[in-house]
């Protein structure tokens, strides 16, 4: 008789074993550095336009939503499971390290419904990015 090997051989995500922390890390840098980038970019439209300051919160927290979703679904794809896990827990993590940055910079904290807002939009495009992550492989 003759042996299915298709059957029998394992898939090639299957052998590979990841450091899931490193992956966390490399995600959690990638999601930091892509908010310095686009943070840079507006402090350069403010700048050189005559554009207002006043849409300053709606902007942070845009970049903040395209900075969860890059890194969550780079992140995604590298750990190949759970990426909708991985995405919570990393919008969960930037939207608290946030915290001890904005301090520094003289912001005050204020453990209110906007920070709550904050941090469930993080997590929930966390998820999604996941998600997406994970199902692109």
């Amino acid at each position: 008789m003759r042996k299915l090997n298709s059957f029998t051989q394992k898939a090639s995500t299957e052998g590979k074993s990841t450091n899931i922390y490193g992956v966390f890390l490399k995600s959690l840098g990638l999601c930091f550095a892509v908010s310095f980038v686009l943070i840079i970019l507006y402090a350069l439209i403010l700048s050189f336009t005559s554009m207002s300051d006043s849409s300053m919160s709606t902007t942070m927290q845009i970049i903040m939503i395209i900075s969860v979703t890059i890194s969550s679904i780079y992140g995604g794809k590298r750990i190949i499971s759970k990426g909708w896990f991985f995405g919570i827990v990393l919008g969960l993590v930037f939207t608290i390290l946030l915290v001890p940055l904005g301090i520094g910079f003289g912001q005050d904290f204020n453990l209110d419904k906007y920070f709550m807002v904050k941090a469930l939009t993080g997590s929930a495009v966390g998820l999604i990015g996941g998600i997406i992550g994970v199902n692109l492989n």
